[in-house]
C-alpha cells in the first residue's frame, strides 16, 4: 500500500460518539477533577509542586516569579492554559482557601473580598514546609516516575505524602457524572485518629471519632450540628452541615451593635455585604439601620439595629435565613482509590485514613529497601577499603608492578570487581591513618543501620510501630505551632441549638404560598386568603395553595423525577408573582406536579410514574439545597413521567390504571430508598396510571370524577383486590370517561 493512499474506516456515528465521550469522561474523572486518596492532589497541583521542587524553591530558599513556575509546569508537565495553572497556584497560596497552604506567596494573591490576584509576572512564590512534607523521600526509591506528555521528562505518579493532605486541606471538583467536595480538617485531630487506627484497624467509627469535631475551616465559623450528626456523615462520607458566621453583641452607651468577626468558608465578603445592604434597602429586614465594613486583615462587619429594644438574636436569625451568614456545606468524599488503577469511590473518614496509612506503609517499605540496598553497597565498598589499610604495602606493590592491577587485586585478596574498582579510584590522601579511623566509624554506623532496616522490613509489627512513631513525631512538630493546630471552626452544643431554635421560633409568622399552572410563585402574609386569583394573569390559574409559615421548607416535585427545596423566607414580603425559574433550573418540558411541606418528620412518600413504576422514599432524605434540585426517580424512558407523589400513612397502596384494573399491594415489604429508577408496582402495557392512594384493608375506597366529585364506583371489600406487586390486578366492568381519582369513604 502506498504511503499517500487514504484509509477509510467505517463506524456507526452513535457508537463512535459513545466511545469518544466515555474516553473524555474517564479522562476528566481520573486526570482532572478528582483527587488521589494517597496524597490528596489533582494532577495540576502535583505538577506545580514538583516543578517548584525541581526549581529549588524550598521553604528556606528565595522566591521566584510565578511566571517562571507556570512556564515550567505547562512546558514540561501540564500542556494546558497558563491562566488555569496560575489560578491553581494562587489558590494553593491563599490562607483563606487552604487550611494549610502548600505555596508561600509574595505579592498580591487575592483576598477574601473576592479580588483577583495580580498577574503572574508581578507575584513570586516558593514551597511551604507542608509541601516539603508531602514530597519528602520522593527521590528515595519510593515514587514511580512516568514519562510526561511528550516523553521528554519524567514526573511522579503520586507523592509519598507524610502529611494527610486530602483531609487536612480538602478538595473540590466536578467531573462527568460525579463530583467531590471534601472540607478541610484540623491536623491534630487527623493525626490523633490516624494513630488510633494504626494501632487497631478494627476500631469502631465512634471510637475513632471520639475527639473529632468535624471540618475546620481557615475562615472559622460555627457548625450548627450535633456530634452524632457529624459522626454519621463521616461514617458514610456524604452529607451536609450548616455553617454560620461568628458574631457578638457589642454594648455601648447608645445601645448595642452586632459585630461579625468570622464569615462562612467560601463566601466572598464584598458580595455578602452587598446582599445585606439589599435586604435593608428593599426593607426585607426592617430592624437594621446601618451596615459597615470595618475589616482590615481580619473580618469586622458592624450591623446597627434601628431600635436598641430589638433583640440581636432576632436580627441574626433573619440574616441567617436570608443571607450567606449561614450556608450549607456539602460533604461528598469521592476520591480516586485502589492505587494506580484510579477507581472513584465515596469513602468514609475511616476508609480514607486507612488507605493513607496503607500508602505510608508502602512508602516505608520502599524507602527502607532503598536505604538497605544503599547501605549494603557502601558497606561492601568500605570493607574493600579496610583491606587496603591492612595490606597497604602489598596493594601499592601490585599497583606499581602489575600490568592488570584490578585482576591481581581480585585474585590476591578475594575482592569483587566493585571493591577492586573502588580501590583503584582511591586518592592518595585517603591512605592517611585518620581516614582509616573515619572508615571504621562509618562502617560501624552502617552495620547498625542495616540491622535496623532489616528489623523493620522483617516484621509488620515493626512497620506499624515505625509509622506510629512518625505520626507522633509529626504531631509534636505541629503542636509547637499554635496557629496550625488551633481549631478555627467551633461546633455548637445541642443546648445552644435548642436556644437558637427557640429564638428563631419567636420570629415565625403565618403565610400562604401559591403557585400557578404556568409556574409563577407568590407568598402572602396570613392564612385563610380568599381572593387568591385576583393577581393571576389571564389564561393562568392557581394550582397549588399551601398555608405554611415564614420559615417553612417546601418540597416541589417535578414530572421528571426531581425534587426542589424552597424556604418560604426567600419569598417573604414579595408583592408580585415571580417565575419559578428564578429559583430553580427547570427543563423546557418539566412541570411541578406536587407540593408538600417538609415538617422534619419521618413520613414516607410514594412516587409512581405514569407507567406504574414506583418507589418509596423517606421525606427527610430527599431535600436539596441547589437550583438543580435532586434527582429522586431516574426517568429514563422519554414516554415516562412522574405522576403521583403522596404520603404513606396506611399499610397498603391501592392503584388504579386506565385499563380499569385495581390492585392492592402491601407497602411494608418495599425497601425505602432516596434515589433510584423505581420498581414495577402494577403490570400495565398500553394503559397508564390514573391514581394511587394509601389505605388500610378495612377502608372503603371510592372512584370519583374529577369534574364534579361524583362517586362512579365503590370498592367495598379491599380484600378482593389484594395482589403481588407487579401483577395486573382485578379488572372492573366500568367505562371511565374523563378524569377520575381515588378517595377513602
Amino acid at each position: 500500500m502506498s504511503s499517500d493512499q487514504e484509509i477509510t474506516i467505517k463506524s456507526d456515528f452513535v457508537d463512535l460518539l459513545k466511545d469518544k465521550y466515555l474516553s473524555y469522561a474517564l479522562s476528566t474523572i481520573t486526570d482532572r477533577a478528582l483527587p488521589d486518596v494517597r496524597d490528596g492532589l489533582k494532577p495540576v497541583h502535583r505538577r506545580l509542586l514538583f516543578a517548584m521542587s525541581e526549581l529549588k524553591l524550598g521553604s528556606e530558599n528565595s522566591f521566584k516569579k510565578c511566571a517562571r513556575v507556570v512556564g515550567d509546569v505547562i512546558g514540561k508537565y501540564h500542556p494546558h492554559g497558563e491562566q488555569a495553572v496560575y489560578d491553581s497556584l494562587v489558590k494553593l497560596a491563599q490562607s483563606f482557601s487552604h487550611r494549610y497552604p502548600l505555596i508561600q506567596g509574595q505579592g498580591n494573591f487575592g483576598n477574601i473580598d473576592g479580588d483577583n490576584a495580580a498577574a503572574m509576572r508581578y507575584t513570586e512564590s516558593r514551597l511551604t514546609q507542608i509541601s516539603e512534607l508531602i514530597m519528602d523521600q520522593v527521590h528515595d526509591g519510593t515514587t514511580e516516575f512516568v514519562r510526561n506528555y511528550d516523553e521528554s521528562e519524567f514526573e511522579p505518579k503520586v507523592f509519598p505524602s507524610a502529611f494527610p493532605n486530602l483531609l487536612a486541606n480538602g478538595s473540590n471538583g466536578i467531573a462527568v457524572g460525579m463530583a467531590t467536595s471534601i472540607p478541610p480538617h484540623n491536623i491534630m485531630e487527623l493525626l490523633d485518629m490516624a494513630i488510633k487506627l494504626q494501632r487497631n484497624r478494627e476500631i469502631t467509627d465512634d471510637e475513632l471519632m471520639s475527639n473529632f469535631h468535624g471540618p475546620d475551616f481557615p475562615t472559622g465559623g460555627v457548625l450548627i450540628s450535633s456530634k452524632s450528626e457529624i459522626n454519621e456523615i463521616y461514617k458514610k462520607g456524604r452529607g451536609s452541615l450548616r455553617l454560620r458566621c461568628v458574631w457578638s453583641e457589642e454594648r455601648s452607651r447608645n445601645g448595642y451593635s452586632i459585630k461579625i468577626t468570622q464569615i462562612p468558608y467560601g463566601v466572598q465578603k464584598s458580595k455578602l455585604i452587598e446582599k445585606l445592604a439589599d435586604l435593608v434597602i428593599s426593607k426585607t429586614i426592617n430592624e437594621i439601620s446601618d451596615i459597615r465594613d470595618e475589616s482590615d486583615e481580619s473580618v469586622c462587619i458592624i450591623i446597627k439595629p434601628k431600635n436598641p429594644s430589638i433583640e440581636a438574636q432576632k436580627i441574626m436569625n433573619k440574616l441567617f435565613r436570608l443571607s450567606d451568614l449561614e450556608i450549607t456545606i456539602t460533604i461528598n468524599m469521592n476520591v480516586l482509590q485502589d492505587g494506580d488503577n484510579k477507581v472513584p469511590k465515596v469513602l468514609g473518614i475511616k476508609e480514607v485514613l486507612a488507605q493513607w496509612l496503607d500508602h505510608r506503609q508502602s512508602i516505608l517499605i520502599k524507602s527502607y529497601q532503598y536505604y538497605l540496598e544503599k547501605a549494603e553497597k557502601r558497606i561492601h565498598t568500605l570493607e574493600g577499603y579496610l583491606i587496603v589499610f591492612l595490606n597497604i604495602d602489598r596493594v601499592i606493590s601490585i599497583l606499581r608492578t602489575s600490568d592488570y592491577p584490578k585482576k591481581d587485586l581480585v585474585a590476591e585478596f578475594s575482592l569483587t570487581d566493585q571493591q577492586a574498582e573502588s580501590i583503584l579510584e582511591m586518592r592518595l590522601r585517603s591512605l592517611r591513618k585518620l581516614e582509616e579511623i573515619t572508615i571504621q566509624k562509618e562502617l560501624k554506623s552502617l552495620l547498625r543501620d542495616r540491622k535496623e532496616y532489616m528489623l523493620i522490613l522483617g516484621t509488620k509489627s515493626s512497620q506499624i510501630s515505625k509509622i506510629i512513631e512518625q505520626l507522633t513525631s509529626l504531631a509534636q512538630s505541629f503542636r509547637e505551632d499554635a496557629h496550625l493546630t488551633k481549631l478555627s471552626s467551633r461546633v455548637t452544643s445541642v443546648e445552644d441549638q435548642v436556644l437558637n431554635l427557640e429564638a428563631y421560633a419567636e420570629d415565625v409568622s403565618p403565610m400562604t404560598f401559591m403557585m400557578t399552572n404556568k409556574g409563577w410563585l407568590i407568598s402572602k402574609e396570613g392564612h385563610g386568603i380568599e381572593d387568591y386569583n385576583r393577581d393571576v394573569k389571564d389564561g393562568d390559574e392557581i394550582c397549588f395553595i399551601k398555608e405554611c409559615y415564614s420559615n417553612s421548607d417546601l418540597l416541589l416535585f417535578s414530572n421528571r423525577g426531581r425534587v426542589f427545596t424552597l424556604n418560604t423566607s426567600k419569598l417573604h414580603n414579595n408583592k408580585d408573582f415571580e417565575p419559578i425559574k428564578k429559583y430553580f433550573n427547570l427543563e423546557t418540558d418539566e412541570k411541578i406536579i406536587q407540593l408538600l411541606i417538609d415538617d422534619n418528620d419521618k413520613t414516607d412518600l410514594m412516587l409512581i410514574s405514569n407507567k406504574c413504576k414506583g418507589m418509596i422514599s423517606p421525606k427527610n432524605k430527599i431535600k436539596s439545597q441547589t437550583k438543580n434540585g435532586k434527582v429522586v426517580m431516574n426517568i429514563t424512558n422519554t414516554n415516562q413521567i412522574l405522576k403521583i407523589v403522596k404520603p404513606i400513612n396506611h399499610k397498603y397502596i391501592c392503584i388504579l390504571s386506565d385499563a380499569v384494573s385495581v390492585i392492592l399491594i402491601d407497602q411494608t415489604n418495599i425497601n425505602r430508598v432516596s434515589k433510584g429508577s423505581g420498581i414495577s408496582f402494577q403490570k400495565i402495557k398500553e394503559s397508564e396510571l390514573l391514581d394511587a392512594i394509601s389505605v388500610d384493608i378495612e377502608n372503603k375506597v371510592a372512584i370519583r370524577s374529577l369534574v364534579n366529585n361524583r362517586i362512579i364506583a365503590k370498592l367495598d371489600d379491599l380484600q378482593n383486590y389484594l395482589g403481588e406487586r407487579g401483577r395486573v390486578g382485578k379488572k372492573l366492568k366500568l367505562n371511565l370517561k374523563g378524569g377520575v381519582y381515588l378517595s377513602i369513604i
